[in-house]
């Protein structure tokens, strides 16, 4: 009996964690705080994973952005805020999020469609650029 409440315990999280979709989230708190907390350390690559974008890049693709990123960005970012957000009607919005750091003055712009459904927010798709014009041309 132990036996199996040990497995019990060590599966459930194996199963939830299975069940979590990329791209998914519980809710828009769930949402922002993966991704403010993603970008603020610099963690690109589940941000990359986790907002949809797993099947986008092949290992070697994704870990050569990874490292472009890092390069650019050696230090993490000490601020965030949204800058543009646009509600398209029927839970779809739009929205623009820029990170820096100070003294350094670097910028990085982040974009995403979002659609809240009853079960969940869902990325639909998402862009990263070190050019606000890039991103902001995306409204």
């Amino acid at each position: 009996m132990r036996y199996i409440l040990y497995l019990t315990l060590f599966l459930l999280p194996c199963f939830a964690s299975a069940q979590q979709r990329d791209g998914h989230f519980a809710d828009y708190a769930a949402y922002d705080s993966f991704v403010t907390t993603a970008v603020t350390t610099r963690n690109f690559r589940d941000m990359v994973q986790v907002l949809g974008g797993r099947d986008e890049y092949s290992p070697e693709e994704l870990t050569e952005a990874v490292t472009q990123l890092m390069s650019l960005f050696p230090m993490d970012f000490t601020h965030a805020a949204v800058i543009r957000a646009v509600d398209l009607g029927n839970g779809f919005r739009q929205e623009a999020r820029v990170f820096w750091s100070q003294p350094q003055g670097q910028y990085f712009y982040y974009y995403a469609v979002l659609h809240q459904r009853d079960d969940a927010l869902v990325v639909l798709t998402f862009s990263a650029n070190t050019d606000i014009d890039r991103i902001m041309e995306l409204f």
